[in-house]
Formats: C-alpha cells, structure tokens, sequence
C-alpha cells in the first residue's frame, strides 16, 4: 500500500468525531456550492417579452416563436410570455413586423381578403368592427393604459331630417396608473373626430372599476375650463416670478432672492360694438343750388279795340306801361359727417392686477467677539438699496399704476444648510450592483471556500504525511531530497568494467527519482 494513502487514512482514524463531521459538512457545502454555480452558469436567462396579453395574442405568438424555433416559457396565467434575453429584442423585431401583438381586436386587416358574396349588412358590420379595433389600439398606446375596449352605436340612417339620431361611443379603460383628466379629454376627442357626425358631449369613458372618467356633461366642461384657467393663471405667476427672481439673483447671488407673485386675471371674453360720429369733422358731400326768375309786363288801359274805340282815341295821347318782376334762389348743401365703427374682442386671461412680493438677503461681515472668534453679523440693506431694487422689479414685472399694482421688497437674513440639521445621504443602492456582478462576487466566494476548506487541508495533510515518512526512514538511508547528486555522464566509469554492486550505485546515482520510489517501496514491505 501506498505510504501516504495509509498515512492518510490513519490520520482520519485518529480524528475526533466532530472534526469527521466538520469536514464531510463543509465537504458537502463546497461540492453543493459547486453545483448550484454550474446549474446557474448553465441556466438560460428568460426574460419578459410581452405581459398582459389577450388569449389571441398569446396564441399567435407562441405559434410565431414555434415557427421560429425561439425557446419560451408562459407566466401570469398565460397572459405573459418570456423568452431568453439575449433574443428578447430580435423577437419583437420580428413579431412587430407581423402586427403582433394586435391586443386582441381586429382592425382594417380585416378588409385585406375581399368577399364578394358580401352583403352590405355584412360590410357595414366588418367596418364598425374595424373602426372599433383601430380605436382601440390607438388608446392603448396611452403608457397609464394597460388594455381598451371601444364601443360605437351607428344609428340607422333616416330619409326625413327630424328622425335622424347622432351616433354615440362609449370607451372602456383598464388602467396601469391613474388618468389625469387632459388625457381623459384627449381620447373623448381623439374618438369623437374618428367618427363621422359624432360630438364629444357623446361619448362616455369609465374604467374597469367602474368609474365614470367622462360623460360629455356641461358640468364638467366647466369644471375642466376652470382647472385650465387655473394652471395658465399659475404659469403665468410662475413665469413671472421665476424671470423678476432670476435677475435679482445675478446681482445679490444665487439663493439670495426670493420673489412671489399674484396676478388677479379675468377670463371673461367681451364683445365691444362701437359706431362714433365726429360733428367737428364735417364734409361737403353734394350741393344744390335753384335760381327762379320772373318778369311779367302789361298794357295801358285805353289801347284801340274793337270793344272801346273812343278809349283808344283817347289814349293815344298818354300811353301808360307796367312791369313786375320776381327771383327766387334755393340752395341745399349735404355734409358727410365723419363715423368710425368698431368691434373690440378683449383677449380672454387679461391682468387686472399683479402684487409682487420680493426678500433679498442683506450682507454679512465677520467680526472678532471677546473670545477672539470670528462671527459673522448681518447687515441689513439700506432704504435707497431697496428702493433702487423696487425700481427694478417695477420695470421687470411692468408696474401699471392704472390697474393698482402693488410692489414689496424687504431685506431679512436667510437661513442656510450650514445653520440647518443637514439630512442624511440616501444608503447605497446595492440592487444593481448585485445584478451587474452577482454571479462573478458568487464565483469568487466559492473559490475561496474551496482554496480555504479543501486545498489549504490537502496540502497540509500531505506535507505532514510527507514528514513522517520520511521521520520513519532508518537512521542511515538519508532523506530522498538529499541523495548527492549524479556525476556527469563523461566521468562515469563503462558498465561492462565494474562489478554488479558498482552497476547498482551508478544506475542509482543516474536515476534518483525512481531509486528513491523503490527505497520507498521496500520499507512499505518492510513495516
């Protein structure tokens, strides 16, 4: 038997019971270790590649991958597909290529192969099912939702006005997170203009749990006109603040301002209809003018005739004549008096006053107290630096003495970190450093447990094996490692010229290594 087999084995039968136990559990844990780190290395990644799928969608999918001959696994109840992560992109690359996932619902696809038994019913019902499918798919593009459903009434079509009926939608949502009520109004009017003669006031919009999201109300139209008064009413004091703040900081420092501002706004949209005429302003628009004249003559009474010849006779010594004359002159003059017409639409969110409120931080100065330490003191701004400051944020915000704006600046010393209990830093997020390098920080310790349990205890149990074999070597043999070594080849006498103890040295001497597992031999025989 092998010297250091026996060594071996008469060292573990000398071993105490605990130790034995020791040694086969960490043993166990090591090659455990080993196992499990092998199984892991070995282990494909599988990674989410599509969640929350329709039965539809999963079916085509997977029949997809097997086409595809990717590997996969289903999880949440089969609504989630999982694949290796090295493929997870190439994989939806692909199935984006062939419309998957389509959530479910059928779009336009479906006119792709035409029928033309068809009837018309038919090809209406396959329109309204298309339309449906597309909305469906464009509101789920929407990241706080999750899954929709779109369902439109198309009333049939009358030949008399007074029977026509407007169609109507109604949306269900399946929402990720909660709506804000902008987005809510967006996919009202986002179905409303798809389909044709349809108002937003009819379509409804609630979510899986129940909750009404949208009617379509005058009441909430108003309630949504308010709250988008108040956030350009917010904007606006925010803009105006931040430009007043920004200004004053490149000149007292940064964190050495603070500005507010409220702005009273009006939103009422106003109508002015206006028609002035200017008396002052006159022109001549047309002008008439009528001159009449008249001149009418008459004879003497005793002219001949044949009614009164003895008259005539007598007048014939003193004719007598008389003439009238008349004039009548009219003048009409039009003026065009001068008129304006005007029709004023005042914006809507107009200021009708603003009220700025502004602190700035005075200056500090360090001083030596009693006690030979320097203190820093606050020196407040003086009257004429503030009014300066004041100035300037009048011509910042555009003081307007006509709508009553009111301006503050005032001087008061801050509070800084340095004066403050300073928060303590957020913990070390060891998450994605144990993702990154898990398995290598893994590996390394189950090197080391192997290199401190096994290597390290073989080694030295060898070595000690080792040395008392060679204690246990007669006094006169000499330790293996100190056989002198061989002469040179060239001084070595011929072998046919020495005798048989002679040929042994010299065979010895030229081959130490297997000369001393031969000496080893015999005193294993021998013990």
């Amino acid at each position: 038997m092998n010297p250091v087999v026996e060594q071996t084995s008469s060292i573990l039968k000398s071993m105490p019971l605990s130790r034995k136990i020791a040694m086969v559990a960490v043993l166990g844990l090591v090659v455990t270790g080993f196992a499990l780190m092998f199984f892991w290395a070995n282990t494909i990644d599988y990674q989410p590649l599509y969640t929350n799928l329709s039965p539809e969608d999963a079916s085509e999918i997977i029949a997809k991958l097997k086409e595809q001959r990717v590997a996969y696994q289903l999880g949440g109840g089969g609504t989630m597909i999982l694949v290796p992560a090295e493929k997870v992109y190439d994989v939806r690359l692909s199935m984006a290529g062939a419309g998957l996932p389509s959530g479910g619902a059928v779009g336009y696809e479906l006119f792709d192969e035409t029928d033309f038994g068809t009837t018309e019913f038919v090809q209406k019902l396959n329109y309204k099912r298309a339309l449906q499918g597309e909305l469906a798919r464009t509101i789920k593009q929407f990241r706080e939702i999750v899954d929709a459903k779109v369902l439109v009434v198309m009333p049939k079509n009358s030949i008399f006005i007074q029977e026509t009926k407007p169609p109507s939608a109604s949306v269900l949502l399946k929402l990720r997170s909660s709506m804000g009520q902008e987005k809510v109004d967006a996919i009202v009017h986002l179905v409303a203009s798809a389909i044709e003669d349809l108002s937003p006031e009819r379509v409804t919009v609630v979510d899986t749990n129940g909750k009404v999201l949208s009617r379509g109300n005058p009441e909430e139209k108003v309630g949504s006109l308010a709250s988008s008064q108040f956030d350009y009413k917010s904007a606006y004091e925010k803009n105006l603040a931040a430009r007043i703040q920004t200004m004053l900081e490149q000149i007292v420092g940064e964190g050495k301002a603070i500005v507010r501002v409220s702005a009273d706004m009006s939103f009422d949209q106003v109508n002015i209809n206006e028609e002035l005429y200017d008396p002052d302003s006159q022109v001549i628009r047309s002008k008439q003018s009528i001159v009449e004249s008249a001149d009418q003559r008459a004879g003497s009474s005793g002219s001949v005739s044949s009614v009164n010849p003895v008259g005539a006779a007598a007048s014939t010594t003193a004719p007598q004549n008389r003439s009238d004359r008349s004039q009548r002159q009219d003048e009409t003059v039009n003026y065009e008096i001068n008129r304006t017409i005007r029709q004023v639409v005042k914006p809507v969110g107009t200021v009708q006053r603003l009220s700025v409120a502004t602190v700035l931080d005075g200056s500090y100065v360090f001083e030596t107290d009693a006690n030979g330490n320097q203190v820093r003191k606050y020196v407040a701004r003086t009257k004429e630096e503030l009014a300066h400051f004041k100035t300037i944020v009048q011509n910042a915000m555009g003081y307007s003495s006509d709508r009553e704006d009111q301006v503050s600046v005032e001087s008061f010393p801050f509070a800084y970190m340095d004066e403050m209990t300073m928060e303590k830093s957020p913990a070390f997020d060891w998450v994605p450093l144990v993702k990154q390098y898990g398995r290598t920080i893994l590996n390394v310790f189950l090197i080391l447990l192997v290199f401190l349990f096994v290597v390290r205890p073989m080694i030295k149990t060898v070595k000690e094996v080792k040395s008392t074999v060679v204690q246990s070597l007669p006094a006169g043999a000499g330790r293996p490692d100190e056989l002198p070594e061989p002469p040179a080849a060239a001084g070595l006498p011929e072998l046919a010229d020495q005798d048989p103890r002679q040929k042994a040295e010299n065979l010895a001497k030229q081959n130490v290594d297997k000369t001393s597992n031969l000496i080893r031999g015999w005193i294993g025989e021998a013990s």
